[in-house]
Order: C-alpha cells, then sequence, then structure tokens
C-alpha cells in the first residue's frame, strides 16, 4: 500500500538537505581559500622581499660568528621567518670566547647580531699554558703572548669552554685586575709554602692567602707609586698593614783580602 507523504514534510526535508549541502560547500570553499592564502603567505615569506640580505654583527674580534650563525642556519638568502634567535644565540654562547650574545629580527630583511666576548686577563699554567678572562675565570684558548700577567698555579687538566674555580686562581685574577696596566708587564703570581707570592717590577711581594685580593692591589700600586728601594720585599699579609724589607747591602770583602795579601807577603 502507497503511503503519500506529506507534502510540507517532503518540502521541510528538501530544505533540511539544501542546507546541509551548503554548509558543507561553505566549509570545502572556506578551507581551499585558506589553503590558497596560507600558500601565497608562504610563498611571499619564501620569495626574495623577506630574504635575509644583511647580517650586521656588532662586537667580534675573536669568535668565529659567521661561522657560529651559518650552522645556526642564520646566512644571507634564506627566509627571514626561518631565524630563530634563541637557537642562534644558544650556538654563540657555545664559543669559548663568547661572554654574551644577542640575535634580532629587523623586518623585513636584516639580522642584527651583538656579542660580548670574554676579555683574556692573564695567562694560567696547567700543563700548557691557557689564557683567562677575568670574572668566572673562562679559560679561553691556549695561551698566547698577547697577556703578560703569568698564574703559575696547577690546577690540573683544562679545557677551553671550561671554567677554573679554584680560589687561589680567582684570587690572582682579582688581583691582576685591580693592578694598573702599567704594573702587569712581566708579573708572574705563584705558590711558595702554600702562600701566593708575586713578582711585580721587580719587588718579591708576599701576598699571603687568596683573599681581600684587590685591596692588596690597590695597597702595592699607592706604595710603588710613592717609591721603594730597588730590589726591595713587599708583603701584603694585610693590605692595610703592608711592610717593606729594604734589600740587605752587599758586605764589602775586597779590601780585607787585599790588606791580608798584602801583610802574608
Amino acid at each position: 500500500m502507497n503511503q503519500s507523504i506529506d507534502p510540507r514534510l517532503a518540502r521541510r526535508r528538501r530544505q533540511v538537505q539544501e542546507m546541509s549541502a551548503r554548509r558543507r560547500l561553505r566549509w570545502l570553499v572556506g578551507l581551499l581559500v585558506l589553503a590558497i592564502s596560507a600558500g601565497i603567505v608562504v610563498a611571499v615569506f619564501q620569495s626574495s622581499w623577506f630574504s635575509v640580505d644583511l647580517i650586521s654583527v656588532e662586537g667580534e674580534v675573536r669568535a668565529p660568528v659567521s661561522v657560529l650563525l651559518d650552522e645556526a642556519g642564520i646566512r644571507e638568502g634564506v627566509s627571514i621567518v626561518s631565524v630563530r634567535t634563541g637557537s642562534a644565540e644558544e650556538q654563540l654562547m657555545t664559543d669559548p670566547w663568547v661572554a654574551a650574545a644577542k640575535v634580532r629580527v629587523i623586518w623585513p630583511r636584516s639580522v642584527e647580531v651583538v656579542v660580548i666576548e670574554h676579555i683574556p686577563i692573564a695567562r694560567v699554567t696547567a700543563g700548557d699554558s691557557w689564557l683567562i678572562s677575568s670574572g668566572q675565570g673562562a679559560v679561553l684558548a691556549l695561551g698566547e703572548p698577547m697577556v703578560d700577567p703569568i698564574i703559575d698555579v696547577d690546577v690540573g687538566v683544562i679545557e677551553p669552554g671550561g671554567t677554573i674555580e679554584d680560589p687561589i686562581v680567582l684570587g690572582s685574577l682579582e688581583f691582576v685586575a685591580a693592578l694598573p696596566v702599567e704594573l702587569k708587564t712581566d708579573l708572574v703570581i705563584g705558590i711558595d709554602n702554600d702562600e701566593l707570592e708575586a713578582t711585580v717590577s721587580g719587588h718579591a711581594v708576599s701576598l699571603g692567602n687568596a683573599t681581600d685580593m684587590a685591596q692588596k692591589a690597590v695597597t702595592l700600586a699607592v706604595l710603588l707609586d710613592e717609591g721603594i728601594p730597588e730590589g726591595a720585599t713587599i708583603s701584603l699579609l694585610s693590605p692595610l698593614r703592608p711592610a717593606v724589607s729594604n734589600p740587605q747591602p752587599l758586605v764589602e770583602t775586597s779590601g780585607e783580602v787585599a790588606t791580608e795579601t798584602t801583610a802574608s807577603s
């Protein structure tokens, strides 16, 4: 038996089907437009309009900044969108010479890099001679004649990029950093009987333990500026109560020997 469908119900059913079809069509059109827009955006950002054409570097002296940036994927011609400043900064910090680094994107086509390098302040003898910076005692590279102060203290095996935590070395670096430049030439710091000793401008200087090292350097500079006898030894065990010992005069014995020789003849 055929049952006829109410025309109103059939019309409503068609309307629901048409609305559903239109919604699906709108979704499809929207997805297509989104895909096309995304493709256009990617194409634009990958185009030469947004490719890196200038990399400015400030503060580079010893660190191979361009090599490190290239390893981080930053070079001329790459898309500016692909530049990851955080990763680039981490890559720069892997070099022993780099103390701090900042990488910044300048739209649409430039990258600005600022590095702060460690400043070598002394050479530490540890098997080989190593360049060391002030502060935390960063190990930079094998020693070079570019730095005069020598800290002759055995700190074991060290490598570039590491740090020296020995309090004797850190105290010695503090002493070197506080000295005037003219007193650093031919400066040597070592250990004698478990106490720090130094040779400064031809004077033997007793520094004692590695405390108050900056004050000891200031006191030494004042003493030398005021003038002390050549060859005098200086004790800075207490920087507020320094002691200066004049060199002992040589005993003249040639006359006595001559007299005795004459009398014997």
